[in-house]
């Protein structure tokens, strides 16, 4: 995946590929938000989600800057994430 350019010039190529990684995966769900953390669930539920959730965290932190990254740092799903930097940059590309 390539890293996305602190201007976002580069969102859709970044952003295809980040899906198309995530998709291998099975972790698109968790950027699409048709999963969400389990409320009436076991704790090995809840954990499995936690652990996609880090998974799919993981890699958007590992394709944008530093920069980026300290505005995002602070949301708690991928989804979020996700969501953040595409309302950032879907018009810019």
């Amino acid at each position: 995946i390539p890293e996305l350019a602190v201007d976002g010039r580069n969102w859709k190529t970044c952003c295809k590929n980040l899906l198309r990684v995530a998709a291998e995966e099975n972790l698109v769900r968790q950027y699409d938000g048709t999963e969400t953390r389990p409320v009436d669930a076991t704790n090995d539920e809840v954990k499995a989600w936690q652990r996609r959730n880090a998974i799919a965290k993981q890699y958007i932190a590992a394709t944008i800057p530093d920069a980026l990254f300290m505005c995002i740092v602070h949301l708690k799903t991928a989804r979020e994430l996700f969501q953040h930097l595409a309302n950032l940059f879907e018009t810019k590309t």
